[in-house]
C-alpha cells in the first residue's frame, strides 16, 4: 500500500502577487498625476478678440507653456478674464510682474510681424518678471512691453520736439547698418517726445556721450547751383516707415562711452546735428548772409558755416553772424587771423568772382597768429592781390590781340604758369607783339618748339551738324587767357632761352592745322558702305561708347557706286582693330521699358548730335594685318548677325513674336529673330533667326523649340519680364542630325509633347483635373496629365495621362489610381477632425495619386495605351501596399518587353 506524501502547506499563496502589483500600478498613476498637473491662473484682458478656448496657447520663447481652458466675461462688462493652465515648470516664473499680451498679425508701413499667427491663430506671449512673489492673477496688455532695461544691450533716451514719422519699431541706423530701434515713445509734461531705443549689445560700443542722432525719415535735399544738389536717404526701409540716424564726430571719438539711461537730443535733420566749433564774426552789413547757407571758404574748402545773424544795439546797427566751424579749422582762431566777405565785384579791370552771383557771397581768411580768439571784425578791404613774381620773358607774334589784356594768365595743363605783362603792335604794323612772364619754377616748361594758342572767351563753331563750345576755365572766359602745349618728350627738346619768339595761334583749331604735333597719330581704315551714312569729316569712332578715333574723309567710289569713308583709329587704340571687327553707324538714342525701369541706350554725345560710327571686335586674337577695308553695317544687330548662322521657324500665328524676338537656352540668349512674314499659304507665319555659331550644335531634328510668356500659377508668377520685354522662344535641345528647320509650339503643347508612359484614366467625370494636373506616387510628383475625352459612349470620361520615363516602370497592370483633388475631411465628434490633400497644387489644380500592389497583383509592367480605372478615393488597402519596384525586377512579360529608355533628367511640372 503507498504510502501519502505529506507536503508543509506555503504561507503566502502566488495568488496574493496580483493585488500587490495593482496596488503599484495605481500608486503610481496617482504619483504622476499629481506631478504632472498644471497650475490654473487666470489673466484679464480688454477684448478677446482671437482667442480660443482649448486651441489658443501660452508661449515663451517659442516654447508652449500653457493653454487657454475657458474664457468668462468680467461682472461688471469691463473686459474678460481668461482662465489658463500653465505647466507645472513654469511655476518659478508666475509672479506678480509676469507680463502678458496676445500675439496677433500686424501690418503697418514698411512692416508685418506676427505673421505666423495667420495660420497658427492668435496667441499669448509671455515675458518673465522679477519679483519673488507668487501670482495666480494677472493683468494682460494691450500690446508688447518695452524692453526691460536689464536686457543685454545699450537703453537710451532721445528728446525731439516732433515725431516726424517715426514709430515703434523704427530702426536706428549708423552707416546704414541697422543697429537698434524705438522701443516706445510718449508725450512729456514739457511738450517734448521722449523715444525710448534699445540698441543690441554688438553696437553698444559705437555709442558715446558725444554721439549725435538726427531723423532721417523720408529725403533730404540740399545743396545750390555751383556744387549740385545733394540728395540724402539714409535706406529704403527708413523712408517708407521711418528711422533715425546716428554718428560721433571724429573731434569727440574719445568722449566717455554712453550707459543706459542716458539722454540724447534728437535733431532735425543732418545739417542741424552737425558738430562744429561756435565763433563769432562782426559785420558791418548782412546783405547776402544767410543762415544756414552762407559758407566760410579757405582756398576753395569749405571750413564753416553762418548758423545765426543777429543786430547789434550799437551806433551803427552792425551784425553779428555766429559761425559753426569745422573741428579741423580750430587753428585759425587767433587774433590775428583776419576775414573778409567775398562779394561780386564790377569794374574797368573787370569782373571779378562772378560765381557769388549764383552761389551768394561767401566768407573767407588769411590765418594769423597770437592768443586764442573767437570773435573777430571783418575786413573792409578785400584780399591782398599776390606780387609779381621772378621769371622769364618770351614774345608772341599774332595776328591781333583778340580779347587778350595786360594781367591775362598763361595756362599749362590749366593751371596759370605765368601773366601778360605787354602787348604792342610790331614795328610795321601788320601784327601784334605779347610779352609773356612765366614765373619761377615753371619757365624751365618753355621749349623751342612749344606751341601757343589763344583761350580767351568762348570759342563756339557751330553748324547744323555739329556744335562745339570750348570753355578752357571760367577766368579765361572772363579775362582771356593763353595756353601752350610741347609736342616732344621733355628728354627730347630744349629749355627755350629768354625772349624767345613764338607764334600765337586765335584757337586750338588753327594751331592744330598748322602744326602736325597736334593732329592725332595713328591706323588709317577704309570703309565701305552702300548707302547714305549720317556722319562728316570730324564724326566720332567709338569702341564701347570710348571714342578712339574719327572720321577724316567722305568720298563716292564712282566704279562701285558705294560710298567710301576714311577713318583714323588713334595710335593707342589701333589694336582694337583686327579682321573680326565689324564696323556699324551708331546715330541717334534708342529706349527700351521693362519692369526693371527704362533702359536708355546712346552712344556718346557727340555721336548722338554729330553722327558716329562703332565698332566690335569679337575675337581680339585674331591677326591685325593685311586687312585696311570693311564694310560699314546699318546698326549693330546687323554687323553682330554676320557671323551668325541663320534657321527657318514655322509658327501658327505671330502675334506673340516681331524682328526682336529673343532665342534663349537655359536662360541665355543665343540668338535672334531677324524677319517674320506669311508662308507660302498664308496660314501661318515663317521666322527666319540668326543663331550664334558656338551654339548652332544644339538645333538637331529632335530638338523641340517653344514660346515662353507670363504664366500665374501655385508657385508663384512666372516669367513676368515678359509682360513688357514679350515673349521669347525656349530650346530644349534633342538628339538626331543637325537641323536648320523648327517648328515653335506654344508653351501649353511641350507638356503635352513630353515623352513618357502614355496611359487612360476611366472616371465618371472630369472632377477639377485638366491638362497639367500633376500624377502622384507617394506625394512625389512623377507625370502629368496632359488632356481628357469623352468616352465613345459617352458615359466615361478618358483621361489622358504620361507618366516621365525614369517613373514608368512604378506602373503595373495591377496599380490603382484614384482622385487627390481638394481637401479630404474626415473624423468624428470624439475622433476629432483629419484634414488630407496631396499638395496645395493638387488641392486647387487637382491631382492624380496612384499604388501598386504586392506580389502577384502587381501584375506586368503597363504599356503605352493601357486602361486604368479611377477611383474617387483610395481603400485603406491601396496605402498600405509598399512593393519593391526596383527597375529590373519582376519585368519580365512576353506582352510587354522591357525597352531600354534614354538617359535624361526628369521632366518638371513646368518643362
Amino acid at each position: 500500500m503507498q504510502q501519502p506524501e505529506v507536503r508543509k502547506k506555503i504561507f503566502l499563496s502566488p495568488i496574493w502577487f496580483l493585488p500587490f502589483l495593482a496596488l503599484c500600478i495605481g500608486g503610481w498613476l496617482l504619483y504622476t498625476s499629481y506631478r504632472d498637473k498644471g497650475i490654473d491662473i487666470t489673466i484679464h484682458f480688454s477684448s478677446a478678440d482671437g482667442i480660443t478656448p482649448g486651441k489658443t496657447r501660452v508661449i515663451y520663447r517659442g516654447i508652449p507653456v500653457g493653454t487657454v481652458k475657458s474664457i468668462e466675461i468680467n461682472k461688471d462688462l469691463s473686459g474678460i478674464i481668461l482662465h489658463v493652465v500653465m505647466k507645472k515648470e513654469t511655476k518659478p516664473g508666475l509672479v506678480e510682474d509676469t507680463k502678458f499680451w496676445v500675439v496677433r498679425p500686424e501690418i503697418s508701413a514698411g512692416r508685418i510681424s506676427g505673421l505666423e499667427t495667420l495660420i497658427s491663430g492668435s496667441y499669448i506671449a509671455v515675458r518673465k518678471g522679477h519679483s519673488r512673489t507668487p501670482a495666480r492673477s494677472f493683468e494682460g496688455l494691450d500690446k508688447p512691453p518695452v524692453m526691460d532695461s536689464d536686457e543685454p544691450g545699450l537703453h537710451i533716451i532721445l528728446k525731439t520736439p516732433r515725431l516726424y514719422s517715426l514709430q515703434r519699431g523704427s530702426r536706428i541706423y549708423t552707416k546704414n547698418l541697422a543697429i537698434g530701434r524705438v522701443e516706445d515713445y510718449q508725450l512729456e509734461k514739457d511738450g517734448t517726445i521722449r523715444l525710448n531705443v534699445y540698441i543690441r549689445p554688438e553696437f553698444s560700443h559705437l555709442i558715446t556721450t558725444g554721439t549725435r542722432f538726427w531723423n532721417s525719415s523720408g529725403i533730404s535735399v540740399s545743396g545750390d547751383l555751383q556744387t549740385g544738389l545733394s540728395v540724402d536717404m539714409e535706406s529704403l526701409a527708413s523712408l517708407i516707415y521711418g528711422g533715425i540716424s546716428c554718428a560721433t564726430p571724429k573731434a569727440l571719438t574719445d568722449s566717455p562711452a554712453a550707459v543706459s539711461g542716458e539722454e540724447f537730443v534728437l535733431y532735425r535733420d543732418f545739417e542741424q546735428a552737425e558738430y562744429g566749433i561756435p565763433m563769432t564774426l562782426q559785420l558791418a552789413t548782412g546783405s547776402g548772409i544767410i543762415a544756414g547757407k552762407t559758407r566760410v571758404l579757405y582756398r576753395g574748402l569749405k571750413a564753416g558755416v553762418v548758423k545765426k545773424i543777429d543786430i547789434n544795439n550799437d551806433t551803427f546797427h552792425t551784425v553779428t553772424a555766429t559761425i559753426l566751424l569745422d573741428p579741423r579749422a580750430e587753428v585759425i582762431l587767433r587774433k590775428n587771423t583776419k576775414f573778409w566777405v567775398i562779394r561780386a565785384q564790377v569794374s574797368i579791370e573787370g569782373i571779378k568772382h562772378l560765381d557769388t552771383l549764383i552761389t551768394g557771397p561767401y566768407i573767407t581768411f588769411q590765418p594769423g597768429d597770437g592768443p586764442y580768439c573767437d570773435h573777430f571784425i571783418v575786413q573792409g578791404t578785400p584780399m591782398p592781390i599776390p606780387t609779381l613774381r621772378p621769371g622769364t620773358h618770351f614774345q608772341l607774334h599774332s595776328r591781333n590781340s583778340g580779347s587778350l589784356s595786360i594781367g591775362t594768365p598763361v595756362l599749362y595743363r590749366k593751371i596759370v604758369v605765368g601773366e601778360i605783362t605787354d602787348i604792342r603792335l610790331d614795328a610795321d604794323d601788320q601784327g601784334v607783339t605779347t610779352t609773356i612772364l612765366i614765373y619761377e619754377p615753371y619757365d624751365h616748361l618753355v621749349k623751342t618748339d612749344s606751341i601757343f594758342w589763344n583761350v580767351s572767351g568762348i570759342q563756339l563753331d557751330a553748324s547744323l551738324s555739329q556744335f562745339k563750345l570750348n570753355l578752357s576755365s571760367l577766368r579765361s572766359m572772363i579775362a582771356g587767357g593763353i595756353t601752350f602745349f610741347n609736342p616732344a618728350p621733355a628728354e627730347d627738346s630744349h629749355t627755350a632761352p629768354p625772349d624767345t619768339r613764338f607764334s600765337l595761334y586765335e584757337s586750338f583749331a588753327d594751331a592744330a592745322a598748322a602744326e602736325k604735333a597736334l593732329q592725332p597719330q595713328g591706323a588709317i581704315i577704309h570703309l565701305a558702305s552702300t548707302a547714305p551714312a549720317p556722319v562728316h569729316a570730324g564724326s566720332p569712332v567709338s569702341f564701347k561708347d570710348i571714342r578712339v578715333g574719327e572720321v577724316t574723309d567722305i568720298s563716292l567710289n564712282p566704279e562701285t557706286g558705294n560710298i567710301d569713308l576714311q577713318i583714323l583709329i588713334y595710335k593707342r587704340f589701333d589694336h582694337l582693330v583686327n579682321r573680326s571687327s565689324r564696323f556699324f553707324i551708331q546715330s541717334g538714342i534708342r529706349a527700351s521699358f521693362s519692369l526693371q525701369g527704362l533702359d536708355l541706350e546712346t552712344g556718346p554725345l557727340d555721336a548722338v548730335v554729330n553722327g558716329g560710327i562703332s565698332f566690335i571686335t569679337s575675337d581680339p586674337s585674331a591677326p591685325r594685318t593685311g586687312l585696311t577695308t570693311f564694310p560699314l553695317y546699318e546698326d549693330r544687330d546687323q554687323a553682330m548677325n554676320q557671323d551668325r548662322i541663320a534657321i527657318t521657324l514655322h509658327l501658327p500665328q505671330g502675334g506673340k513674336i516681331n524682328d526682336k524676338t529673343v532665342i534663349r537656352y537655359q536662360g541665355i540668349e543665343i540668338g535672334r529673330i531677324t524677319d517674320v512674314r506669311f508662308n507660302t499659304t498664308m496660314q501661318g507665319v515663317k521666322a527666319t533667326a540668326m543663331v550664334e555659331e558656338k551654339s548652332i550644335d544644339l538645333f538637331r531634328s529632335g530638338s523641340s523649340l517653344y514660346l515662353v510668356g507670363p504664366q500665374v500659377d501655385l508657385d508663384g508668377i512666372h516669367n513676368l519680364d515678359t509682360i513688357l520685354s514679350g515673349t521669347y522662344i525656349s530650346l530644349k535641345p534633342g538628339p538626331g542630325i543637325p537641323a536648320r528647320e523648327f517648328t515653335v509650339l506654344p508653351a501649353a503643347n511641350m507638356q503635352r509633347s513630353m515623352s513618357g508612359l502614355s496611359i487612360v484614366l476611366e472616371s465618371d467625370d472630369r472632377a477639377s483635373l485638366k491638362p497639367g494636373s500633376p500624377v502622384y506616387f507617394r506625394q512625389v510628383p512623377v507625370g502629368l496629365v496632359t488632356g481628357f475625352r469623352l468616352a465613345p459612349s459617352g458615359q466615361k470620361v478618358l483621361i489622358s495621362a504620361t507618366i516621365e520615363p525614369d517613373y514608368a516602370h512604378l506602373v503595373r497592370r495591377g496599380s490603382r489610381f484614384w482622385r487627390v483633388s481638394g481637401i479630404a475631411v474626415s473624423g468624428g465628434l470624439f475622433s476629432g477632425i483629419r484634414l488630407e490633400t496631396a499638395s496645395m497644387q493638387a488641392m486647387v489644380r487637382g491631382g492624380v495619386a496612384f499604388a501598386t500592389p504586392e506580389g502577384e497583383e502587381m501584375g506586368a509592367r503597363a504599356a503605352d495605351g493601357d486602361h486604368f480605372p479611377l477611383a474617387r478615393r483610395p481603400e485603406e488597402e491601396w496605402l498600405g501596399w509598399s512593393p519593391d519596384l526596383t527597375p529590373g525586377r519582376n519585368d519580365t512579360d512576353p506582352d510587354h518587353p522591357v525597352h531600354e529608355q534614354p538617359n535624361r533628367e526628369p521632366l518638371g511640372i513646368g518643362e
